[in-house]
C-alpha cells in the first residue's frame, strides 16, 4: 500500500497502531540500514535494532511536531536516525574504553596465584589509584594514563598533545612523585 507522509501522519493521529504499522512497513529497512552503517562496529545486532525501535518511538511520540513542510517523513528520520547513531557510537566506545581498562586490571589479578583477599585489596589499591590519577587533573593524568596504560611513549604523548617533550618529561615526573605515597606506579 502505498501510503503518503500525509496520511501516514493523519493515520497516527486517528489510529495509532495502524499509522505505527504503515510507518514502520515504509520506513523500517531505511532507519535500520543507517543504523547498522553506523554502529555495526560498537553495538550487536540486538542493540541496532533496539535503537531502530527507539527511532520509531521516539517519530511516533513528537508526531504532533512534525510539520511537512519542512522536510518529508524520510528525511525526519534520517536527521534522528544519524544525531542518535553519532551519540551512541560514542558513547559506546567510551564504555569500550574504559571497560577494556578495567578488564585489564581484572586479568592481572586474576593471573597471579593470589588469595582472594589480596585481589580485593589490590582492586581497592588500583581503583583508589585511578582516582588519584584523575584528580592530577588535565595534561598530567592524561599523561600518566596515556604512559602506563596505553604504552605510548614520553615522546609520543608530546606529538600527540602538542607539548614539548621537556614539558612532558617535568609533569610526567612531578605526577609520580605526587602518586609514589599510594605505592600504584612505579617508575
Amino acid at each position: 500500500m502505498g501510503e503518503t507522509d500525509e496520511s501516514i501522519l493523519e493515520l497516527l493521529n486517528i489510529d495509532s497502531r495502524q499509522g505505527y504499522i504503515e510507518l514502520t512497513e515504509k520506513y523500517l529497512g531505511f532507519v535500520y540500514k543507517i543504523a547498522y552503517s553506523k554502529l555495526s562496529q560498537t553495538c550487536s545486532k540486538e542493540d541496532i535494532e533496539e535503537f531502530v525501535s527507539d527511532i520509531f518511538y521516539e517519530f511516533y511520540c513528537n508526531r504532533e511536531k512534525i510539520n511537512l513542510k519542512k522536510g518529508s517523513i524520510k528525511a525526519i528520520l534520517s536527521v534522528f536516525t544519524k544525531q542518535r547513531a553519532i551519540n551512541l557510537f560514542n558513547r559506546k566506545i567510551k564504555e569500550q574504553q574504559a571497560i577494556s581498562l578495567y578488564n585489564d586490571d581484572v586479568q592481572d589479578l586474576l593471573i597471579d596465584n593470589v588469595s582472594v583477599e589480596q585481589q580485593v585489596l589490590d582492586a581497592e589499591r588500583k581503583s583508589k589509584l585511578i582516582n588519584e590519577i584523575k584528580a592530577l587533573g588535565f595534561p598530567d593524568s592524561e599523561i600518566l594514563i596515556r604512559k602506563h596504560y596505553l604504552g605510548q611513549t614520553l615522546k609520543e604523548i608530546g606529538n600527540d598533545m602538542n607539548l614539548k617533550i621537556k614539558t612532558v618529561e617535568k609533569r610526567h615526573e612531578r605526577a609520580l612523585k605526587k602518586l609514589r605515597g599510594i605505592g600504584g606506579i612505579k617508575k
